[in-house]
C-alpha cells in the first residue's frame, strides 16, 4: 500500500493557519469558536482600516499633493518606520512565544525550508502585520491617485516585494531572539548585547529634529528649509526599506529602468533575509531536543539554606524561577532598549516641545509603567503556568496553597516595583534630565498599577489557566477574553498616572501630583487586599481544574 502523498505548499499553508488559529483560541472547536475567531481577526485588524484612510487622505491634501517634496518624504519615512517596527517587533513586544511552536512542526511532514516560506507568508496576513503596513498602503494608494504611475503593475510588484522584505527580516529577528533565549548563557548574552548596544549608541549622534519643531512653530511649513526634507527623503530612499517609496516616485517620473533596479534590490535583500532566517531556523531545530536553557550548578551554595520559614522558602523559589526564566530576562531589557532608541531619535526633544516641563515625568513614568506592566501582567495573569507539574507537588505538600499565591504576588509585585526604580535611575543618569519629583511620580504610578494587575491576574489565573512550556517548544495562548480583561486591568491601573499629569499640564508635576497618584495607589492596594481572600477561596475550589490545565500536553 502506497503512503499518502505529502501535502502541497498551499495545503501546508492552510494547516499552519488553522493550527495557529486553534492555538489562539486555546484549542477551541465548533461553530462558536469559529465565529469568535472571525470576530477576533476583524477586531484586531480594524485599526488598519483607520490608519490606511488617514494616510490616504493625507497624501491627497492639497498642500501635500501640490508639493514635489512632501509626498516623497512621507512615503520614504513610512517605509522606514514600517520596516523598523515590523522587524524589531519580536523584541519590542517581548512576544517571542507567538511563533515559538516551531519545533512543534519538527515531526510534521514538512521540510524546514517549506516551513520557513509558509510561516513567512502566513505572517503577512496576521492582524498585527495588517496594522503595520496599513499606513504605508494608504499613503501609496493616495500617491498613485494623485500622480499617474507608468507601469502600475510594477508598483504592485514592489509593494509585494517590500512586504516580503519586512516579513523575511522579521523572521530573522524572531529566530535570533529564540536562539538566544535557548542558550545556556542567555542572561549573559542579553546583558552583553545591551552593553554593546549602549556603547555603540553613545558614538552615534542623535537625529536632528529641529526641522520638525520649525514646522510646528509660528512660521509653519513656509518657514522651513526644504533642503533638510529633501536630504532626509533621499537618505531614506537609499536604504533597502526605502526602495519601494523611491520606486513610486521613479514610476511617476517615467523612469522604469530605475524602478526595475529597485525591484531587484528589494528582491535581493528579501532573499538575503530568508537565507539568514533559514540558517537560524535550522539552528533552532537542532536545539529542539534540549529541554531549554540549562542552569548552572550551584554546588554547595543552597539558596534555601537561610530561609527560616516556609513562606520565605516559597518567596525565594519564586524569585529564582522568575530570574531564570528566559522571557523575563528579555522583558527586563526592553524598557532600557526603548530608552536608548528614544535618545538616538531625539524623542525627548520632541516631548519637551509638546509637553513642556512635564516631558520627563511622562517619559520616565511611561517607561517605568511599561516595564512593570509587561513583567507583572506576563507572569501574574497566568501565575501557575510556569509551575507545570510542580503545581502537583504543591497540592501534595504539607502547605497551604494560599501561601503559594501570596508568595507569587509578592515576587511579581516586587519585580514590577524594582523595574520602576531601575528604569527611573537609568533615565536620570542616561538622559541627564528629570527631577526627584518626576522620579516619585514614576514610582507612585507603578505602585498604582501593580496591585490592579495582581488582583486581576489572580482571577485570570484561576478561570483561564493555560500551560506554559519553558523549553519554548510550544505554547498555549491565553483566550481572547483573558487578554482583553488583562488590558482593561492595565488601563485602570494606568489611569491615575495619566490623569495626574494631564492636570499638571506643561508646567510640570508637583508634590500634589505625586500625592494624587499615591492616593490612588493606596486605594488600589486596599482593593487588592479586599479581593485577595476571595481569590484564595477560589484557588481551593478550582485547584484540580488549574492542575489539569497547567499539566496538559
Amino acid at each position: 500500500m502506497n503512503p499518502p502523498p505529502a501535502p502541497g505548499f498551499f495545503r501546508h499553508l492552510w494547516l499552519l493557519w488553522g493550527l495557529r488559529l486553534q492555538i489562539g483560541l486555546n484549542r477551541g472547536s465548533g461553530r462558536p469558536s469559529k465565529l469568535l475567531a472571525v470576530a477576533t481577526f476583524v477586531a484586531s485588524s480594524a485599526p488598519a482600516l483607520f490608519f490606511g484612510l488617514v494616510f490616504f487622505g493625507l497624501m491627497r491634501l492639497r498642500p501635500v499633493a501640490m508639493s514635489n517634496v512632501w509626498p516623497y518624504f512621507i512615503l520614504n519615512l513610512l517605509c522606514f518606520v514600517t520596516a523598523a517596527v515590523w522587524v524589531t517587533w519580536p523584541l519590542l513586544s517581548a512576544g517571542v512565544d507567538d511563533h515559538s511552536e516551531l519545533s512543534r512542526y519538527a515531526a510534521f511532514p514538512i521540510s524546514p525550508f517549506r516551513l520557513l516560506i509558509s510561516s513567512t507568508v502566513a505572517s503577512l496576513f496576521e492582524p498585527r502585520a495588517l496594522v503595520f503596513y496599513a499606513p504605508l498602503t494608504g499613503a501609496a494608494v493616495g500617491y498613485a491617485s494623485v500622480y499617474r504611475l507608468h507601469a502600475p503593475w510594477m508598483a504592485a510588484l514592489n509593494y509585494v516585494l517590500f512586504a516580503l522584505l519586512c516579513a523575511a527580516w522579521s523572521r530573522v529577528g524572531l529566530y535570533a531572539v529564540l536562539n538566544v533565549l535557548r542558550e545556556k548563557r542567555s542572561a549573559e548574552i542579553i546583558g552583553g548585547g545591551f552593553v554593546l548596544f549602549l556603547v555603540a549608541a553613545s558614538f552615534i549622534p542623535p537625529v536632528d529634529t529641529s526641522w520638525l519643531t520649525e514646522v510646528m512653530g509660528e512660521a509653519g511649513v513656509g518657514g522651513l528649509d526644504m533642503s533638510i526634507i529633501v536630504n532626509a527623503a533621499r537618505a531614506l530612499g537609499r536604504v533597502p526599506s526605502g526602495f519601494f517609496g523611491d520606486s513610486l516616485r521613479q514610476l511617476a517620473l517615467g523612469r522604469l529602468r530605475i524602478a526595475t533596479m529597485e525591484s531587484f534590490g528589494l528582491g535581493f535583500f528579501a532573499l538575503v533575509g530568508l537565507v539568514v532566517a533559514y540558517i537560524l531556523l535550522l539552528r533552532f531545530h537542532r536545539q529542539a531536543g534540549r529541554a531549554g536553557p540549562a542552569m548552572k550548578e550551584s554546588g554547595d551554595n543552597d539558596p534555601f539554606a537561610r530561609t527560616s520559614t516556609r513562606f520565605r522558602t516559597l518567596v525565594v523559589r519564586e524569585a529564582l524561577d522568575l530570574w531564570r526564566n528566559p522571557r523575563a530576562r528579555l522583558l527586563i531589557s526592553v524598557p532600557f532598549v526603548l530608552a536608548i532608541l528614544l535618545k538616538l531619535l531625539s524623542g525627548r526633544a520632541l516631548f519637551v516641545y509638546l509637553l513642556g516641563q512635564s516631558a520627563d515625568a511622562w517619559l520616565m513614568g511611561g517607561l517605568a509603567v511599561y516595564g512593570a506592566v509587561v513583567i507583572s501582567s506576563t507572569f501574574s495573569q497566568n501565575t501557575f503556568a510556569y509551575d507545570g507539574h510542580g503545581f502537583a507537588v504543591f497540592l501534595t505538600a504539607p502547605m497551604e496553597l494560599a501561601d503559594v499565591l501570596r508568595a507569587k504576588n509578592l515576587v511579581q509585585g516586587t519585580a514590577g516595583l524594582s523595574m520602576a526604580l531601575l528604569v527611573g535611575l537609568f533615565y536620570r543618569v542616561y538622559f541627564g534630565h528629570g527631577t526627584w519629583v518626576d522620579f516619585l511620580c514614576a514610582v507612585a504610578s507603578v505602585a498604582a498599577v501593580v496591585p490592579v494587575l495582581l488582583a486581576a491576574g489572580n482571577f485570570l489565573s484561576l478561570y483561564f489557566p493555560v500551560k506554559f512550556h519553558a523549553s519554548l517548544k510550544r505554547r498555549d495562548k491565553l483566550p481572547l477574553m483573558a487578554s482583553m480583561l488583562g488590558i482593561v486591568a492595565a488601563s485602570v491601573g494606568c489611569m491615575p498616572f495619566g490623569w495626574a499629569l494631564r492636570l499638571a499640564g506643561k508646567s510640570g508635576p508637583t508634590l500634589q501630583t505625586v500625592a494624587m497618584i499615591a492616593l490612588f495607589a493606596g486605594l488600589y492596594a486596599v482593593l487588592y487586599r479586599a479581593v485577595l481572600p476571595l481569590a484564595l477561596r477560589l484557588l481551593e475550589q478550582r485547584r484540580e481544574i488549574v492542575l489539569r490545565a497547567v499539566t496538559r500536553e
